[in-house]
């Protein structure tokens, strides 16, 4: 048995991430362990706050932690540090005198207080001054019911930022925007918002144009080149690349043209695409960046495991490309179409067919925290279950490394 933790991102009203809400997990086959919330808490304290830095997991941001009653009044909260993490009270706590001796202690010593699917029960109006967020849950109360308490508690409620989780539209995150929702929770901020038109920066253009270039089946080194120089940011990165992520610091490259030789083609082609994903969603919230890192790198290790059945290079462009429907706001078929790509990654993409389209399939239900989905797919696969959520757990730090360059 072990333990697996997932990581959700809260949003502010701008789509950028604000901070990660931690959910313990226990296997692929069980989506809620049949153990106690103080045992789930405890487990995931100790493996992602004690055993190792929490900045591994969430990078700079902070944490949001579900908290059962038992676990604040015990005073289990001391070891963890303040300026990382928000306590979150589930609902299921009893708003009582030694609850709120707990809290306003908390407070003293500069912890942030969240109290979880917030009930609007009146037994809570007396901590409200020692709250600092409050998280409405857009499926259990009406737009209506959340209105009016937020009225009828406006003189109480200045200081504390309302948090609008299990937001899956844009008309949802508008609404909560309008009613004056600070933070925001759901799937939402993945999905494409249609839009009439979209043109690229002068940035954007290169880098479409260098991406082009760099997937025809003979490469123009002399081209690349030229294009390259239009933008110092862009041979910065390569230059960094080279020296800092995939090859140390122990041969310096000093000049594009060497950075092209070392990394030869396929890596040439694979940075292009690095930059070419994260620089087209410049309007987007960086988080789909980081996702498409993730799901870029976690295909090319399932296909290396696979045996054969795909390039592993092919997968990488499959993973990282999975998410440009969002960053661009268009669909698969206007976008892929007409990419000189291969019809398999076209194919996975557009139609989500063959075993490209599985690996997304995968990646998709791992994200969404469907396990039952996720076992058969792993099983089908060949692949033991273990060994998927160590892949992804060196997919995500790969993706941080790459982001932190």
């Amino acid at each position: 048995m072990y333990s697996f933790v997932a990581r959700q991102p809260i949003l502010d009203a701008k789509m950028r991430t604000y901070a990660y809400e931690l959910l313990f997990r226990q296997g692929l086959s069980n989506a809620f362990p049949n153990i106690s919330s103080e045992k789930a808490t405890i487990t995931l304290l100790e493996e992602q706050f004690l055993s190792q830095p929490i900045e591994s997991l969430v990078g700079d941001k902070i944490s949001f932690v579900n908290f059962p009653y038992s676990l604040i009044i015990a005073g289990i909260i001391d070891s963890l540090p303040a300026q990382k993490v928000v306590i979150e009270i589930l609902e299921d706590a009893t708003p009582n005198d030694t609850l709120l001796k707990s809290v306003m202690d908390l407070k003293e010593r500069h912890y942030t207080i969240a109290l979880d699917d917030f009930t609007m029960d009146p037994a809570w109006d007396r901590f409200l001054p020692h709250i600092d967020i409050i998280k409405f849950d857009w499926r259990l109360s009406s737009h209506q019911e959340i209105q009016d308490y937020l009225t009828s508690h406006a003189g109480q409620m200045d200081h504390i930022k309302c948090l609008a989780e299990k937001i899956e539209t844009k008309e949802e995150f508008e609404k909560a925007k309008d009613m004056g929702f600070k933070l925001f929770q759901g799937y939402f901020f993945s999905k494409p918002e249609v839009v009439k038109h979209k043109t690229l920066s002068a940035n954007q253009v290169v880098v479409t144009q260098l991406f082009t270039e760099t997937i025809k089946d003979n490469i123009d080194y002399d081209k690349i080149e030229k294009i390259i120089n239009q933008d110092q940011s862009l041979a910065y990165k390569l230059l960094s690349y080279v020296n800092n992520v995939r090859y140390g610091t122990s041969d310096p490259i000093t000049s594009f043209r060497h950075a092209v030789v070392f990394l030869g083609k396929d890596n040439m082609r694979r940075f292009i695409s690095l930059v070419y994903a994260t620089c087209i969603n410049e309007n987007k919230p960086s988080e789909l960046s980081r996702m498409s890192l993730v799901r870029a790198r976690f295909c090319e290790l399932i296909a290396g495991k696979r045996q054969n059945k795909v390039e592993p290079q092919d997968a990488f462009m499959c993973g990282l490309f999975s998410l440009l429907d969002a960053m661009m706001d268009r669909p698969f078929s206007e976008i892929i179409s007409s990419m000189p790509i291969k019809e398999e990654i076209k194919q996975a993409l557009i139609a989500k067919k063959g075993e490209l389209a599985f690996y997304i399939g995968l990646v998709l239900d791992y994200e969404t925290l469907n396990w039952p989905r996720v076992k058969v797919r792993v099983q089908k696969l060949g692949i033991d279950e273990q060994e998927a959520i160590d892949t992804y757990l060196e997919a995500t730090k790969w993706a941080n490394k790459i982001l932190s360059t």
